[in-house]
C-alpha cells in the first residue's frame, strides 16, 4: 500500500480549483489519494495573480492529481466526472461534495428562478454525485468492510438560521438530511455517508477576506464572527481538509450518517 492515509485510493472533490475543495485536495494528494480535481475551471478565485491552479500544486509536491471540468447541475457531466475517476484505478473510493455558493436570499426578495438555480447548485448537485458514485461504490469489492466513502459539505448554516439566507439554508439542511437517508439506506452496501459543517471559514476567495488576510482589517460579517465564534480565531481551509481526511480514511469506521461541526464552537455556543 503506497504511503499516506488513503494510499491507493481514488478521490474526487468538486469544487476544488479554491478555497475549501482546494485544501482538501491538496491535504488526499498529501496522504497518497489520486485526486480527481474538478471544477469549472482550473485556475482558482480570489487569491493571487501568481496561485498555481491545484493540480500544479500537487504535482511539483509529488502528488498524483488529474482535472477534469464539470458543471455538477448536469447529470450528463457528472456521469462523465464518476467515469473518468473510475477508469484512472479501477473504482471509485471517496467522494468530497463541495461545489456550492453562498449568497444572501431574503425570502420576498427571492424569486422562482432563483431559488431554483440556488437549490440545484449547492443541493441538486450533491444529490447527482452521490447518486452517480453510490451506482459506481455498491459495484465495487469491500475493503475492510467498506466500499466507498462520501463526505458531502454542509453548513453551520443548515443547523442554525442566519437572517435573509433563505435559499442556501435550506439547501444546506437539505444536503445534511441527505447523508443522513444515503448513510442508511446504503450502510449494508458498506457506503459510508457523513457531512462536514463548517463555520465561518476565511478562505481569500471574497475581497473582505483577502483584505483581514493581508491586514487584520475586518468588515461589518467578520467582526460578527470573530465575537460569535468561541474560538479565539476564524476557521481556516485546513480545519476542514483535516475533517475530511478523517471521515475519508480508515479511522473513519462506525460513524455514518453524522454533520460534523467544524466551526470552532459556534453551533455549541
Amino acid at each position: 500500500m503506497p504511503a499516506g492515509r488513503l494510499g491507493g485510493r481514488t478521490a474526487v472533490v468538486t469544487g476544488a480549483a479554491s478555497g475549501l475543495g482546494r485544501a482538501i485536495a491538496m491535504r488526499f494528494a498529501r496522504e497518497g489519494a489520486t485526486v480527481i480535481v474538478s471544477d469549472l475551471q482550473p485556475e482558482p478565485i480570489g487569491t493571487r495573480a501568481d496561485e498555481l491552479p491545484t493540480v500544479d500544486v500537487i504535482d511539483r509536491a509529488g502528488g498524483s492529481a488529474v482535472f477534469v471540468r464539470a458543471d455538477v447541475r448536469q447529470p450528463e457531466q457528472v456521469d462523465a466526472l464518476v467515469t473518468r475517476a473510475t477508469a484512472i484505478t479501477g473504482r471509485l473510493d471517496i467522494v468530497v461534495n463541495n461545489a456550492g455558493l453562498f449568497g444572501l436570499s431574503p425570502l420576498l426578495e427571492t424569486t422562482e428562478e432563483k431559488w431554483d438555480a440556488d437549490l440545484a447548485l449547492n443541493l441538486r448537485s450533491q444529490f447527482l454525485m452521490c447518486k452517480r458514485a453510490i451506482a459506481q461504490m455498491i459495484t465495487q469489492d469491500a475493503v475492510d468492510e467498506v466500499r466507498g466513502r462520501i463526505v458531502n459539505i454542509s453548513s453551520q448554516l443548515g443547523m442554525t438560521a442566519a437572517p435573509g439566507a433563505t435559499t442556501y439554508g435550506v439547501a444546506k439542511a437539505g444536503v445534511a438530511q441527505l447523508t443522513r437517508q444515503l448513510a442508511v439506506d446504503f450502510a449494508a452496501d458498506g457506503i459510508i455517508v457523513n457531512a462536514i459543517a463548517p463555520g465561518r471559514i476565511i478562505t481569500g476567495t471574497q475581497a473582505a477576506e483577502r483584505e483581514y488576510l493581508a491586514t487584520g482589517a475586518t468588515d461589518e460579517a467578520t467582526r460578527f464572527s470573530l465575537s460569535r465564534t468561541p474560538f479565539p480565531r476564524l476557521g481556516r481551509p485546513e480545519d476542514v481538509a483535516g475533517a475530511a481526511l478523517f471521515l475519508a480514511s480508515d479511522d473513519c469506521t462506525f460513524i455514518s450518517g453524522h454533520n460534523l461541526m467544524v466551526d470552532g464552537g459556534w453551533l455549541a455556543y
